[in-house]
């Protein structure tokens, strides 16, 4: 059988050798189609392969301008952002500092010229009254002072009510659109006026948009309605020109930055027949050329972009403000150095942790697991909550959490971050301040009773005597040894009388002196009233000033600390007490009421003295401030610190015959 095969191949080779010396004669006529048909493919080929590359090419080229004008676009948004934010800053000092100046106006003009000559996008720096008129402006170049926008009004409002400085929407000015922060200026606790600055947004663009970025881009300011509100820009872009918009974040809002490229690239299908005949000349190495170029610059922008990067983080891991971020679940996405330092734990050992947290402490670790819960559920308010963290050894600090939406780039919430910040020296001298305040209560009721002393020794000195007389009394009777013992009873009950009213003087000052920790409990405020009336009896007989109390009938109870409250009865009363002893006996009253009004109890003591004058009257429960001639000052600041302990308020008015009325309120109790 192999000899068979092998047979008829040879057979099969002889006779197909003549056939294909005629296809070697046919392949050699079409050579020349066959060459040109394959140079044509290979031509269409090598025209699809360049027409591929230089889609690609083109698609790379438009994403690296897109990359660019958004990275230029973030970093005028940022520039912008933290321009705004010093601004914001320096005005709320100077607010500040005018506040605690002497001379209001004095201050003002010392701070705002050099103020304005910084800040150079500051169009206009004003202070204004009470009532929101202008009673100074730098500069003075404006010509006539114009009416305050409504915007401005409504934000300086607020400012007054909240005690906090805000920017306004941007209005309408000749040059450009422009926007206010006001900030309210705060003396003794009352807002004394409002520091308004007027801010030109095209200044805002002229001072703070690098030359490099305008040449090659328009930079608009628009609102929320699409209205350019300030611009930056040699020439109008090209119709369809590249342009990128993003939002200028807090502490601006509706404002909306936008870059667009002054010239629109060339299409497609130019740089087609452009690059065709490039490539037409120099063949693939053009291509390779600029295809390398091109990398080389895309190198260029990641390497800038991992610059920004490490810029930012820089500046974020120089923050002393812990950082944290949670996915929905709970679970710890990125902690920052500041946060680590803070809990003791280093960042690999915290990300990827869950609920129950290392550094929450055992002792509040139900409540802080609810506040937790909360927030993942969506109930922030974007108001800081006080929570007891633990470090890594165990010890225990306050913290005040503020928490925020974690939005991706695509608007969806990713979870939660939060800015913690360690509250624990701010809460060490609050309790501080506390305990001060109580010793000075104290203080102050020692020195009140140590000024009682003499009329309390002469008030105790009455039953003391009586005692002495009726046990004088009962000596002699029964000495004689005829005494029937119910002889003796009415004597003893005298006795008895005047040691319970010896006791209970001795009770009073023992429970006013004494020094304790406030204690909260309903109180009968008329009781209360009485009791002060009966410790200040023996001064007020002595001074020959009659008392009147005038009540209102089922007063309802207090919630408040009785031997406080009697504190700033004494205090009142001994200052009206004071007020009236140059006044004839006949005119020496002091009146006590007390009513309900609305939510709260309103109590008034009234005398007919001179009255306070009336530059002492805004000052008048500021320490060391005195109306009596050698007096410490101190006597109403305390009752202030009182009334305010229990959530009330306390003032002076002046009466229309020229007497004083003090005043305070204790709301109710529910």
């Amino acid at each position: 059988m192999g000899a068979d095969v092998q047979a008829r191949d040879t057979g099969a080779r002889a006779r197909w050798r003549p056939a294909g010396d005629a296809g070697e004669r046919q392949r050699t006529v079409l050579s020349a189609p066959a060459l040109m048909l394959g140079s044509l493919l290979s031509l269409a080929g090598i025209f699809c392969v360049l027409g591929l590359l230089l889609w690609l090419h083109d698609g790379d080229e438009r994403e690296a301008r897109r990359e660019e004008i958004i990275r230029d676009a973030l970093w005028v948004e940022h520039t912008l952002q933290f321009r705004f934010g010093a601004i914001e800053t320096r005005l709320s000092r100077m607010a500040y500092e005018l506040g605690k100046a002497e001379s209001l106006e004095a201050a003002f003009s010392a701070q705002a010229g050099p103020m304005v000559h910084i800040e150079r996008e500051i169009w206009e720096l004003s202070w204004l009254d009470g009532d929101l008129n202008v009673r100074a402006s730098v500069p003075k170049s404006h010509g006539v002072q114009s009416p305050l926008k409504p915007v401005v009004q409504s934000a300086s409002e607020m400012a007054k009510r909240t005690g906090r400085g805000s920017f306004t929407p941007p209005y309408a000015r000749e040059d450009s659109d422009h926007v206010s922060y006001v900030a309210p200026i705060t003396r003794g606790g009352v807002v004394a006026g409002v520091l308004h600055a007027e801010i030109a947004l095209g200044k805002v663009l002229a001072q703070h948009v690098p030359w490099w970025i305008a040449e090659k881009r328009a930079v608009l300011i628009k609102r929320g309605d699409e209205r350019v509100a300030a611009s930056r820009s040699k020439v109008d872009p090209d119709k369809g020109a590249l342009s990128y918009t993003v939002e200028i974040g807090p502490p601006l809002s509706n404002l909306w930055l936008t870059l667009t490229s002054y010239r629109n690239r060339s299409s497609l299908i130019q740089n087609s027949l452009v690059v065709a005949m490039i490539v037409l000349s120099f063949l693939t190495a053009a291509a390779l050329i600029a295809r390398e170029r091109q990398l080389r610059g895309r190198k260029r922008a990641e390497a800038a972009r991992d610059e920004e990067y490490a810029f930012r983080r820089s500046m974020e891991e120089s923050l002393h403000v812990g950082i944290r971020a949670r996915d929905v679940n709970g679970r710890l996405l990125y902690v920052n150095q500041a946060f680590c330092r803070m809990v003791g734990y280093s960042e690999p050992e915290l990300l990827g942790q869950a609920p129950p947290m290392p550094y929450w402490a055992p002792e509040e670790q139900e409540r802080t697991q609810r506040l937790h819960d909360a927030i993942l559920a969506g109930a922030s308010t974007g108001q800081g909550i006080e929570v007891l963290f633990q470090r890594r050894d165990g010890t225990r600090f306050d913290v005040l959490i503020y928490e925020a939406p974690l939005i991706d780039a695509q608007g969806q919430q990713q979870g939660w971050i939060g800015s913690v910040l360690d509250i624990s020296d701010r809460k060490a001298s609050e309790e501080l301040a506390r305990t001060q305040a109580e010793k000075m209560q104290h203080t102050s009721r020692l020195v009140t009773m140590g000024e009682m002393a003499s009329f309390l020794a002469h008030d105790l000195n009455q039953p003391l005597a009586a005692i002495r007389s009726y046990q004088t009394g009962l000596k002699n009777m029964l000495s004689n040894g005829t005494t029937n013992p119910t002889d003796v009873n009415p004597a003893l009950d005298a006795i008895g009388k005047s040691v319970e009213r010896a006791g209970l003087i001795i009770r009073r000052v023992h429970n006013f002196v004494k020094k304790s920790e406030p204690r909260l409990e309903l109180i009968d405020l008329a009781e209360v009233t009485k009791e002060t009336v009966a410790l200040l009896e023996p001064e007020l007989t002595r001074g020959h000033c009659a008392v009147e109390v005038s009540l209102d009938v089922d007063l309802p109870r207090v919630r408040a600390d009785r031997v406080l409250v009697e504190q700033v009865l004494v205090n009142l009363i001994r200052n009206s007490l004071d007020a009236s002893k140059d006044l004839p006996r006949s005119s020496r009253l002091v009146t006590l009421a007390a009513a309900l009004n609305g939510g709260v109890i309103e109590v008034r003591v009234l005398d007919r003295g001179g009255g306070v004058p009336e530059h002492l009257a805004e000052q008048l429960f500021s320490p060391f401030v005195s109306t009596k001639e050698g007096g410490m000052g101190m006597g109403l600041t305390i009752c202030r610190s009182i009334v305010e302990l229990h959530g009330g308020g306390i003032k002076y008015e002046r009466q229309t015959n020229g007497g004083a009325c003090f005043s305070f309120t204790l709301p109710l109790s529910h």
